[in-house]
């Protein structure tokens, strides 16, 4: 492995942690009530139990397939992670450029489109850009 490669994806590692934090808290939570971990690309996906029924049961438009908080993805199950994995890797790449600063953007982002008579999740430009890689990926 080349020694500039690996202090880089260290780097993007170290700079996303606050919000892998986050996903890790969320994470053990779903394997405390009977959830799943698998590591895939390097990513941390928990899915299923009861937090994952719980998710995939919340009313439109507060349900969802998956959500990633740093280098961890929180999905309802195994199956919804799947056919997600493509657009949540796409958000992984996204908090290791933008850090601990992703999450104020991508509200601020879903304000501005509330703001401009546009729908708050599909248009947002983290949203679009994910969209973008997998146009296969379900979405709301």
């Amino acid at each position: 492995m080349n020694i500039n490669f690996a202090v880089r994806r260290f780097a993007a590692h170290l700079w996303a942690s606050p919000n892998s934090v986050l996903g890790l808290a969320g994470g053990i939570l779903m394997l405390a009530f009977g959830g799943r971990l698998h590591i895939v690309q390097g990513v941390a996906e928990c899915h299923g139990g009861l937090l994952g029924r719980a998710f995939s049961s919340l009313p439109h438009p507060y349900c969802f397939a998956a959500i990633t908080f740093g280098h961890v993805i929180l999905g309802c199950d195994q199956q919804q992670l799947d056919a997600a994995r493509r657009h949540e890797h796409v958000h992984v790449r996204q908090y290791e450029r933008w850090g601990p600063f992703l999450l104020p953007a991508y509200a601020l982002s879903s304000l501005w489109q509330l703001l401009n008579g546009r729908r708050i999740y599909r248009d947002n430009a983290f949203e679009r850009a994910a969209y973008a890689v997998d146009r296969d990926c379900p979405g709301p």
